[in-house]
This record gives C-alpha cells, sequence and structure tokens, in this order.
C-alpha cells in the first residue's frame, strides 16, 4: 500500500508541474490522469524485495530543457519530501528509536502507522537512490536531458551498462542497507 501511494504520489507531482509548464488545454487530457497506470507490477515486487519501488513513468514529449529539468527536480524534490515528513513523525510523533521501542500497543491496529510510516520511510529513499541513477526514465535522466542534450545522447549509448550496474545494486541490497543505517541515524 505505502509502495502504491508513493509511486502515485512521484508521479501525479511531475504531472502536476508539467501542465504548469505547458499552460495548453493539450496536457489536461484524462490519459495523464489515470493514476492507477503508475503502479508497476516490478515496482512492487521491488518494493517487497530491496525496498525500492519503481513507479511506471508517463512519457512527456517534452523539447524544452527547462521543462526537463523542473520535472526531474519535482520528482527528486517529491520524494526528499516524503522521506523528511516520515522521519519528522517517527522522531517527534513516536520519540525516536528508544520511543518506538518503548511504544505501548494495546491494540494490533495501533501498530500499523508507526510500521507504515517507517515503511515509507524507507521506501521514499529507496525510491529517491534509484532516481539517481542516470537512465533515461528516471529523474536523474529529465536532468541530463535538460541541462545538455549530448550528455543526454552519452547516456542512453551507455543506458544498458548503467541499468546491470542498478540491477546488481538491488540484488547486493545496498539501498535497503543504507536506507536503514540512515534511518537509524536520523532517529
Amino acid at each position: 500500500m505505502a509502495a502504491m501511494l508513493l509511486m502515485i504520489w512521484h508521479e501525479v507531482i511531475r504531472l502536476i508541474v508539467y501542465a504548469c509548464c505547458q499552460r495548453s488545454v493539450h496536457c489536461f487530457r484524462t490519459t495523464p490522469w489515470k493514476v492507477w497506470r503508475y503502479i508497476d507490477p516490478i515496482g512492487l515486487i521491488l518494493s517487497l524485495t530491496s525496498c525500492v519501488p519503481i513507479s511506471k513513468p508517463y512519457f512527456y514529449r517534452v523539447r524544452d530543457p527547462i521543462t526537463n529539468r523542473r520535472l526531474g527536480v519535482a520528482g527528486l524534490v517529491s520524494l526528499l519530501m516524503v522521506f523528511a515528513g516520515s522521519i519528522l513523525v517517527l522522531r517527534f510523533g513516536y520519540g525516536g528509536v528508544k520511543g518506538l521501542d518503548h511504544l505501548v500497543i494495546h491494540h494490533w491496529w495501533q501498530s500499523i502507522a508507526p510500521i507504515f510510516v517507517q515503511y515509507l520511510a524507507m521506501l521514499s529513499f529507496g525510491m529517491f537512490v534509484a532516481n539517481l541513477f542516470p537512465v533515461s526514465t528516471f529523474d536523474m535522466g529529465l536532468l541530463i536531458a535538460g541541462t545538455s542534450p549530448t550528455g543526454y545522447l552519452g547516456m542512453l549509448k551507455v543506458d544498458g551498462t548503467v541499468k546491470l550496474i542498478f540491477v546488481l545494486v538491488l540484488l547486493f541490497d545496498l539501498i535497503h542497507y543504507g536506507a536503514s543505517r540512515l534511518i537509524l541515524l536520523l532517529l
């Protein structure tokens, strides 16, 4: 559930930025607003196995480099906002690690909220780190396309190698390990 909400949040924020940048009637068609299309089954499997959800992006036809940069930054900032918000809730709402260890729960459903927020923090950081990989459909790919078209073409040439490195990072569970250590450090 948390992974699906995060996938939808990430893509809807990018869609809103795209709609604001285009300022035309065409960008408000109904196709991009069907949010269930952003839920990727492989991304859900990755969110369960390695805490790195990958959403299915809506492919924009963007020729403007400024819009590409804005879309890339909006995606990364939206994930950082979710991560910071969930860390703040865990730190101040539940008292950090010591508060979570000594949390008195009278009913089983009272334990769902802190676990959901912890999982949301893990997923948002994992998705943020995954989007830092220079893959053409990720946020870093949009930032590179907005900064340098020749750099984007160079990135497309090595796309297979970068995807292989990304899969190896997922297999070795490095993102999940780093996210769990960072969350413990911040709490």
